[in-house]
């Protein structure tokens, strides 16, 4: 699958622009809502235009940083300076406020129709899940899908699948 992402990266170069697009056609969020976001690292699809475009909104914007207690999110705007963290992984410095997202956009390496999803299976977001409620956007390619994710009890299924070529709502409410 990361070798197929890689694949979906390079011939899919505005991906980031079309998944803005269709993130603010179908997602309606109150003013100020914080929304938790990922800064990509290798060919996870760029949301850096949604994050942007968010920013630039009524939203107010985090990215996670991973601490040895699971994923922590912190306030972030385009003007924040980013760190590198553990996996090399660009985070907000330390010094800027916690904040507990209402609305997650979740990276993925596969996904199937139940919102089951493939990450890199240190199981971060599902850590984060089981202590925190949000809303879960999977964020990918449409050719991310596979027909079904193994899964453990543990594990949540996203409520949204969010790609280059629009949403799939799926809803699975046991998240909330």
């Amino acid at each position: 699958m990361k070798e197929k992402r890689a694949l979906l990266s390079q011939q899919h170069p505005k991906a980031g622009e079309h998944i803005c697009e269709f993130f603010f056609s179908t997602f309606h969020f109150p003013p100020l809502t914080v929304i938790g976001g990922y800064w990509p690292i290798g060919s996870e699809l760029d949301i850096r235009p949604l994050l942007h475009k968010l920013a630039e909104t009524d939203y107010l914007c985090a990215l996670p940083s991973i601490t040895p207690g699971g994923l922590v999110f912190r306030l972030w705007t385009p003007s924040t300076y980013l760190e590198k963290g553990a996996f090399d992984i660009c985070e907000p410095p330390l010094t800027l406020p916690q904040v507990f997202p209402t609305v997650l956009l979740v990276p993925l390496l596969a996904y199937d129709k139940g919102g089951h999803r493939l990450g890199y299976g240190q199981g971060h977001y599902d850590r984060y899940l089981h202590e925190h409620k949000a809303i879960t956007i999977g964020v990918g390619f449409k050719d991310q899908e596979i027909e079904m994710v193994p899964r453990q009890s543990h594990d949540f299924a996203l409520q949204y699948i969010l790609t280059d070529e629009g949403a799939l709502i799926i809803k699975n409410d046991h998240n909330l």
